[in-house]
């Protein structure tokens, strides 16, 4: 039927990701199912139009129940465009392309005239020659305008299913016009985009009639079912249980075991799958493990220079650094200043800090012509390093100038050009990012990896701090012993007694624990705490860190809204942006959730100025570098008042807080309580029930995580 949108019912606003309801009126003469005329139809569906000054001819079916009376389920639509200058610019402006407003429809009508949708559809790098068009913008218009245009039909059809319209974008970006049949034919191939899952693609699949005991199914629920286990961290799965996953995820009770290992052998045979020893791989992460192993081992066979007389250096540092070094921290420099590859691993108050200071020290002094490159895996960690050594730190993305597309993945990295390079907080290394590290790393360079193996793994996949101390192949130095200081002595102490599973703790007013035993009764004792150390201590040194984001009072995201309006409540003169059901103002506190090209996830800033204009542009700044964000950009920040502990690696703090329940069973256990503490500087305070502490120390990590890297180093050893 030929329409036009009068008003929109359902929701508030339009959201093609919703199920929507509209009122339109009809351009023609329609009748419902009894014959009468009508003069208003109420349309249901996703994606549907809203755009005044145009008309569309909506595809459908009626449809009648008892409560919503009668209903036209719309398929799909079209724009009528008239071919005229009014009709074109109607359209461009009507609000359906991001980016284009009145004034912009007119240049664009201006450069192109009755084709300027040609120019949209075949050729939309030549809006760049529009004035006020940028690089950045035009993505926007392009992604915006193939929603409205070759994509809309795939998001109306996927939006049923759960897959947002910014996914299915994306989908018709990468398959362009075979998308539909794809998704309709062979819907396990949408698990090959990021964010798309088995399910999702099992449940289009089942409602296209695709045969549950297709080959095509049980091959990718294979693939998925290794890298559903990357997300948890593991590399790898022992064969059996891989079979036994794959099986459950499938839930086809014809579908038998045997059946499904006959896929998986199939699939080794082409190469999808890797498998070593027992394990099974998916092929990329069997090949990066393998190549960074190989790595290691070539590294260490490499003979280094290294410094001379140190036991004399080490006497003139004390005098320098007014210290006197412990044996293990003589050790510890001596080891790092003489082999080519090497860890130092230790707890907070071991004095990592000061041997690294010792090291470069040493270092310069007998070779002043050479370079030395320190970094961090994120940027809160590098100024850390640079601040505690006085030597320049970047971090590892920018050392070794990698740069992440949207979905975080990597380019090609450069190699490093020092002689010596210094990488702090390791245990936050996964897999990939530590094979792109030690394969830029020059032979015959030394390299000095630091970090507390007893830290949450990375939040990528593999372990690679502690596989590679476990392999007894890479020379190690330990610090154990804690050096007292006036200031946070309870919390060195107390996290080397949780390291060692102790539950007698030391307390005092640098280490405490405020007893609330529901989560919401910890939730408002928390904001108040919050507000309470942010007065004396300032915002950017303190910490609020949970072990859950979602789900409950206590949880990163509920905290995060509610400390956002006390320390930066709305304000008349306070810009602000919507990214969702989201507000940023002027003045918030936010936290990189994802890496880009300029900062990393987990990377903190503060919003300085949001301007308003055909655009909304939103400019961070993290410490000195300043990032601008388009309104469809947002989605990458979250605000940074309170995070989950993996989220805090690599950063410390004068004033910690942190909430630990029983109600978080499933998350806690040692690392996670061990990492929380070993944040603070100064003061942590713990919030919430003891037994939950308890249970926390008493709880090791539930499972080892699936690699295999210190097998591999240790063979042909």
């Amino acid at each position: 039927m030929l329409c036009e949108f009068e008003r929109l019912i359902y929701p508030s606003s339009p959201d093609p990701s919703s199920y929507m309801v509209a009122m339109y009126r009809p351009c023609e003469k329609i009748r419902d199912m009894a014959g009468n005329t009508l003069d208003r139809v109420k349309a249901v569906g996703y994606c549907l139009p809203t755009a005044s000054d145009l008309r569309f001819d909506i595809q459908g079916q009626w449809s009648r129940s008892a409560k919503h009376g009668l209903q036209f389920e719309v398929d799909r639509y079209e724009e009528v465009l008239v071919p005229t200058k009014e009709g074109v610019i109607a359209y461009l402006s009507s609000g359906q392309i991001k980016g284009i407003g009145p004034k912009m429809a007119e240049r664009i009508y201006d450069a192109f005239g009755l084709k300027a949708l040609d120019v949209l559809d075949k050729e939309p790098q030549r809006l760049l020659e529009i004035k006020g068009i940028s690089e950045s913008k035009l993505k926007t218009i392009q992604e915006s305008y193939l929603v409205n245009r070759g994509a809309r039909d795939v998001v109306a059809f996927l939006a049923p299913h759960g897959v947002s319209p910014r996914l299915a974008v994306k989908l018709y970006q990468e398959y362009k016009e075979q998308t539909m049949d794809i998704v309709k034919n062979h819907p396990y191939r949408l698990c090959e985009l990021a964010g798309i899952g088995f399910k999702t693609a099992d449940a289009i699949g089942g409602s296209m009639g695709i045969d549950p005991l297709s080959t095509e199914r049980v091959d990718q629920a294979l693939l998925y079912t290794l890298s559903d286990a990357e997300g948890c961290g593991h590399l790898c799965m022992e064969k059996r249980a891989f079979i036994s996953a794959c099986e459950k995820l499938l839930d086809t009770p014809k579908l038998t075991f045997m059946m499904i290992a006959n896929r998986a052998a199939r699939l080794v045979e082409n190469g999808q799958l890797v498998t070593f020893g027992p394990n099974v791989y998916r092929t990329k992460a069997a090949h990066a493990e393998q190549k960074l192993a190989n790595r290691i081992k070539q590294l260490l066979r490499i003979p280094v220079s290294g410094c001379l007389k140190l036991d004399a250096e080490l006497d003139n540092a004390e005098r320098r650094f007014g210290v006197n070094f412990a044996p293990e921290q003589r050790t510890a420099v001596k080891m790092a200043l003489t082999q080519s590859l090497s860890i130092i691993t230790g707890g907070p108050g071991t004095g990592k800090t000061m041997i690294q200071r010792a090291i470069l020290d040493i270092y310069k002094r007998q070779h002043p012509d050479h370079k030395i490159c320190c970094c961090a895996p994120t940027g809160r960690a590098a100024r850390r390093m640079e601040q505690s050594t006085g030597h320049p730190a970047n971090t590892v993305h920018k050392t070794l100038n990698l740069l992440a597309n949207e979905d975080g993945d990597y380019g090609q990295p450069e190699p490093i050009d020092a002689d010596l390079i210094l990488v702090d907080e390791v245990s936050m290394l996964d897999i990939y990012l530590a094979n792109y590290l030690l394969q830029s790393v020059s032979l015959g360079s030394q390299l000095v990896l630091i970090g507390d193996a007893d830290q949450l793994p990375s939040v990528g996949p593999g372990a690679v701090l502690s596989e590679m101390i476990a392999s007894e192949q890479v020379p190690v130095a330990r610090l154990d012993k804690v050096f007292r200081q006036e200031e946070g002595s309870r919390i060195a102490a107390n996290a080397k007694l949780i390291r060692d599973g102790y539950k007698t703790l030391e307390w005092g007013d640098d280490f405490s624990l405020v007893e609330s035993p529901t989560i919401q009764e910890s939730a408002d004792k928390i904001v108040e705490l919050y507000m309470r150390e942010v007065e004396k201590h300032g915002l950017d040194n303190v910490a609020l860190l949970t072990p859950y984001r979602k789900k409950t009072a206590t949880g990163a995201d509920s905290l995060n809204a509610r400390l956002r309006d006390l320390v930066n409540p709305p304000d008349p003169e306070k810009r602000e942006a919507h990214c969702g059901k989201r507000v940023f103002r002027v003045g918030d506190k936010v936290m990189q959730t994802k890496n880009s090209e300029e900062v990393n996830n987990g990377d903190v800033g503060y919003i300085t100025r949001i301007s308003y204009g055909e655009d909304t542009t939103v400019q961070v700044d993290f410490g000195g570098l300043t990032v601008n964000y388009s309104t469809e950009s947002l989605s990458k920040l979250d605000w940074g008042y309170a995070s989950t502990v993996h989220k805090s690696q690599g950063s410390e703090y004068q004033s910690v807080l942190i909430n630990l329940q029983k109600a978080h069973y499933i998350m806690l256990n040692r690392p996670l309580i061990y990492t929380a503490i070993t944040r603070g500087k100064s003061k942590v305070t713990l919030v919430g029930e003891r037994r939950a502490l308890y249970t926390a120390i008493s709880k090791t990590e539930t499972e080892k995580r699936g690699t295999c890297l210190a097998q591999r180093l240790q063979q042909n050893s």
